[in-house]
């Protein structure tokens, strides 16, 4: 007999942006989609994050729904985004550090506005440098390329998302599981940062007053020792976290509403056509699952107490 179909996983990161501390929540506006869905359905599971955690809820939320092996900052995501099998690989991003006397600060990967170009040229600078140490280095986007090689074996890493929120030492940066790996690391971020300085991309990008890229992130650090495809029905909404930094109220509203009327319908229409379908919303501190009420006792008092949006976003 054939298994049943997984049910549509709708996850919704920055349901409640990063904020500071006491500010109040940016105003909602009319969400009838979420507002009727959340009525059919009752909380099922909860991810929290602790402050020392190297990824955000939403990070964690997506790895479990794909089934992604390791602990958070273990979690192979660059084998499992690119593919790849057999072998220690992790994203090298370009990015802009901002040195403390103990800490680095990481200014949002989105105000680089890389080009293609400009990354294809900082790659080609740092490859001999890394296929010495025995990392092979080849672009799959403006800010990431994917690396490959024993260095990056073991490792854990922050994701960029998570460490934007906060100050972090270089020692926590890509942790190694011996002394003289970490050295090695700490050494090879060095050359590279040297490499970089003077490059002909970071003065033009100097002269037009853009953030110099100084350093390489690594992020998702691993290995898949089999193919893991990415799960079909697992949809990840994007509009809240790809708003611009400057973006205003009326922009954030607008984002909902397109939410409202694209995903979140989809995932009530399932509902409606006999379907099953998860929703997990995201925000800073937790992620919050949510479920069809099952059985008439969890129907009932799902029609009697049903979820309200903003009780939920409290939470997150």
């Amino acid at each position: 007999m054939p298994s049943a179909p997984e049910p549509l996983h709708l996850l919704i990161p920055d349901a409640v942006p990063p904020l500071p501390e006491g500010a109040p929540l940016p105003a909602l506006p009319s969400l009838p989609a979420l507002d009727a869905l959340l009525a059919r359905l009752r909380r099922v599971d909860a991810i929290e994050v602790d402050e020392d955690s190297p990824i955000t809820p939403f990070e964690a939320a997506l790895a479990r729904a794909n089934r992604l092996p390791g602990e958070p900052g273990r979690q192979p995501w660059a084998a499992f985004e690119s593919g790849t099998v057999g072998t220690p690989c992790a994203w090298l991003k370009p990015c802009h550090w901002q040195l403390g006397l103990d800490h680095v600060t990481l200014v949002d990967p989105a105000a680089l506005a890389l080009t293609e170009d400009e990354s294809r040229a900082l790659l080609a600078a740092v490859q001999p440098l890394l296929a010495e140490d025995g990392v092979a280095l080849r672009y799959a986007a403006p800010e990431a390329w994917l690396a490959q090689g024993e260095l990056l074996r073991g490792l854990v890493t922050w994701s960029m998302d998570r460490a934007v929120q906060r100050p972090l030492t270089r020692e926590v940066l890509a942790l190694a599981p011996t002394a003289a790996q970490s050295a090695h690391l700490r050494r090879l971020q060095t050359e590279v940062q040297m490499l970089l300085y003077h490059h002909p991309v970071n003065e033009a990008r100097e002269r037009e007053r853009r953030w110099l890229v100084n350093a390489l992130w690594i992020a998702g650090a691993g290995q898949l020792d089999a193919p893991l495809p990415p799960a079909p029905h697992v949809l990840v909404e994007p509009r809240l976290a790809q708003l611009p930094l400057d973006s205003t109220a009326d922009d954030y509203a607008r984002a909902w509403q397109a939410i409202d009327a694209g995903s979140v319908a989809q995932l009530r229409r399932v509902l409606d056509g006999g379907g099953d379908a998860r929703l997990t919303l995201c925000g800073p501190r937790r992620a919050i699952g949510f479920a069809p009420a099952r059985g008439l006792s969890a129907r009932i008092s799902s029609l009697l107490s049903p979820q309200r949006l903003l009780d939920v976003r409290q939470q997150l």
